[in-house]
Parts: structure tokens; C-alpha cells; sequence
């Protein structure tokens, strides 16, 4: 249970270092641009944190919509996953989320007035938040605008621009997708992180906003939070 708690703590600092980190950076820039005479803001509308396109319930309804359709895939593409690791003799246990969930089981079953809202607090809510941010906001949108900056250069006709905005798209969903998916540290997982993140760079670039793809990611993980916190209350009796 301690560790668990350590890890969740852990969470916090290393996400709250990573959000300070990206829009610092961000508004250091700015001032450096801003002391040599360019005419640049401060808003942070270009890591979308912005209105969607469609309006906030359009977006929140989309966000929810891939949520789920993540989690009804992730039933699917987790076990090919474990199969095909297994096939290719590789260990397909879970060397890191599995421990680490099952002791936040235990310390829902000794605390559950403390573990509870942590638990919905740092892993549906706080989490995806810093990870929208830094693999959608920063990583993803920073590639696709440098692309398309880079592009503009070489590429003249409007014609020749449009495959090549799904090129540059592709490239730079692929490059932050598979950071993210790393980043977990869990290869039975893999797949169906990967398949997440690139979906959810196209609702970023869809939309213009974090707030669809935080709500998906949200969605996403408050499953795996259900699943803890009933466990730990013994609703469920199976082993997570």
C-alpha cells in the first residue's frame, strides 16, 4: 500500500514537473520573442486550450464517444497482444501497472475514504490532464506545426499541400503516439496505447482543443479506476 500511495505521489511530482516544464518553456519564449519586437501573445491557444470546434457539449460528447470506443477495442487488442507476445516468447504479464493497481486495491480495502478520491482525482483526472498537454498540446501539435512550417517553404501550390498535411499529420501522430505509448513502460499494453494516443490526436486536430481528447483519455482510465476502487470495496471478487 505504500508504495502505491509513493507511486501516486510520484505521479503528481513527475506530471507536475513535466506541465510547469512545457508552458515555461512556452512563455520563455515568448518573452525572448517579445524582447526582440515580435508581435506574439501569451495565450496558451496553441496547446489547445481553447473552445472546440462544435461548441464545449459537442466536444465533451466526442471526447466520451472515442473514451469508450478505446475501451470496447482494448478488449480486443489487449489479448491478441498478450498472444502474440507470448507466441514470440515474451513474458505478457504486467510488470508494473498490475502490481502497482492491485496495491491501490489494498488501499482502498484499508482506506478507502483517502484512496477513493485520490485515485479519481490523480488517475482520471489529474494524469490525463498533464499527458494532454505534454504528448497532444506540445509534442504532437509542436511536430504537426513545425511540419507544416518546414512544408510551406518547399511546397507552393495548394494542390500539392493537402497530401502532404496528411503526411506531416501522420508522421507527427505516429512520433508523439509511440512516446506515449513508451512512456507507460508496459509492452503487453502497447498496441492498444498506441491505437489511444493516435486516436486522440486525430480528435485534437479535429476539434482545435484539449478538451475532447482529456475527456477520452479521461473516460479511457476512469474504467480502470472503477475497477480498482469496486474491487477494493469488494463489489468485484476477480483479481485485477
Amino acid at each position: 500500500m505504500a508504495d502505491s500511495q509513493e507511486a501516486l505521489l510520484s505521479v503528481i511530482l513527475l506530471d507536475s514537473l513535466a506541465a510547469v516544464a512545457v508552458i515555461g518553456g512556452f512563455l520563455l519564449v515568448v518573452s525572448l520573442l517579445r524582447s526582440f519586437g515580435k508581435k506574439v501573445g501569451y495565450s496558451l491557444a496553441p496547446f489547445g486550450f481553447s473552445r472546440p470546434r462544435g461548441g464545449i457539449l459537442a466536444g465533451i460528447g466526442a471526447g466520451v464517444a472515442v473514451g469508450i470506443g478505446a475501451l470496447l477495442l482494448s478488449v480486443i487488442v489487449t489479448p491478441l497482444s498478450v498472444l502474440v507476445l507470448e507466441r514470440l516468447g515474451y513474458a505478457a504479464e504486467s510488470s508494473i501497472q498490475q502490481p502497482f493497481m492491485q496495491g491501490l486495491v489494498r488501499w482502498v480495502q484499508e482506506s478507502p475514504g483517502a484512496a477513493i478520491p485520490a485515485i479519481i482525482l490523480i488517475v482520471v483526472l489529474f494524469g490525463p490532464a498533464v499527458e494532454e498537454l505534454i504528448f497532444r498540446g506540445a509534442i504532437f501539435n509542436g511536430l504537426y506545426r513545425l511540419g507544416v512550417l518546414i512544408s510551406t517553404r518547399f511546397v507552393g501550390t495548394e494542390h500539392s499541400k493537402r497530401p502532404l498535411s496528411k503526411t506531416i499529420f501522420v508522421s507527427s501522430a505516429l512520433a508523439s503516439s509511440m512516446l506515449f505509448a513508451l512512456a507507460h513502460l508496459e509492452p503487453v499494453f502497447l498496441p492498444v496505447l498506441l491505437i489511444l494516443a493516435i486516436t486522440l490526436c486525430a480528435l485534437f486536430q479535429r476539434t482545435g482543443s484539449l478538451l475532447p481528447s482529456f475527456v477520452a483519455h479521461a473516460t479511457f482510465n476512469s474504467f480502470v479506476a472503477s475497477l480498482i476502487i469496486l474491487r477494493g470495496l469488494n463489489v468485484l471478487t476477480f483479481q485485477i
